[in-house]
Formats: C-alpha cells, sequence, structure tokens
C-alpha cells in the first residue's frame, strides 16, 4: 500500500499523542515522584467491584557493584499478599490478588513478565534508574513499585 505524504507522518503524530496522553495520565494518578531503595508502599489499589488486597513488593540489586563493573544489573523481586500471573493466560483481565511485573530501565521499554529475578546487560557507562512496578493483568499499576539506583563505571 501507498501512503500519500500526509498519512503516514499523521500516524506517527497520532502516536505519539497517544504516548503523551498516557505519560500524563500515570503522572497525574501516581504522581511523579521516585523513590530509591526506601520502604516499598505497603497497599495497593484494586480494580473496580474487586475486593481490597494487600500487597507489597521489594526489590534489591544482586552484587551490585561486581555486575556494574560488567555494564550489568540484576534485580531480585519478592512480592506477598499477590499471585503473579501471566496476563495473556487470563485475557488481560484484572481480578483481585492477581497481577505481574513491569520493569524499566531508567525511560526505556517496559519488560512485563512474571519472572522475579531479571538481569540488564552492556549498561552505558553512568548513573542508571531500575523501576520494577505491580501491575493488573490488564497493565494498570497496582501501586507498590520501588526505584533502584546504580552506577556503571
Amino acid at each position: 500500500m501507498k501512503y500519500s505524504r500526509f498519512q503516514k507522518p499523521a500516524s506517527v503524530f497520532t502516536f505519539l499523542i497517544l504516548m503523551v496522553a498516557m505519560v500524563v495520565m500515570v503522572q497525574a494518578q501516581y504522581g511523579t515522584s521516585k523513590t530509591k531503595t526506601a520502604e516499598p508502599k505497603k497497599s495497593m489499589a484494586t480494580p473496580a467491584g474487586s475486593r481490597t488486597t494487600t500487597a507489597t513488593l521489594t526489590a534489591t540489586l544482586v552484587d551490585a557493584e561486581k555486575k556494574a563493573a560488567q555494564k550489568a544489573a540484576t534485580v531480585q523481586v519478592k512480592t506477598t499478599g499477590i499471585a503473579l500471573v501471566d496476563p495473556a493466560k487470563v485475557m488481560e483481565k484484572p481480578h483481585a490478588g492477581q497481577g505481574h511485573l513491569h520493569y524499566q530501565v531508567d525511560s526505556g521499554p517496559i519488560i512485563a513478565t512474571t519472572t522475579t529475578k531479571l538481569s540488564f546487560h552492556e549498561l552505558s557507562s553512568g548513573p542508571h534508574k531500575i523501576t520494577v512496578m505491580l501491575a493488573a493483568n490488564d497493565h494498570s499499576p497496582l501501586g507498590p513499585q520501588q526505584t533502584l539506583e546504580v552506577t556503571v563505571p
């Protein structure tokens, strides 16, 4: 299919507008402040009509200095009060007490997974922030999140 010179840029522009709108909505709901390895939040919101559930998330860096020297970082996550479920297996429908993890390095892509230990390789030199968040089956944030900081020499 051949695009006119205006069709392709319009679709890119629409995509960018949608991405900005999503970022603004998340920032409005959860704020823009990020914490270092502080106490994780203890409660989480649940989908409408669901029972209230309490979940926790604790993220730590494994062998932080050794991994940083190798231009890598490994994150180990422990959760309580929630079953980690592949969202595709429940057709991405939210259910109380279920969720998965979202990992993000700096402002890079979000990795959605049930894996509680994940390594990042080929990190550039300098400081990096790795954010780990509990997400519902529909990928909406559930509340508990933690931001870790690592500096690659």
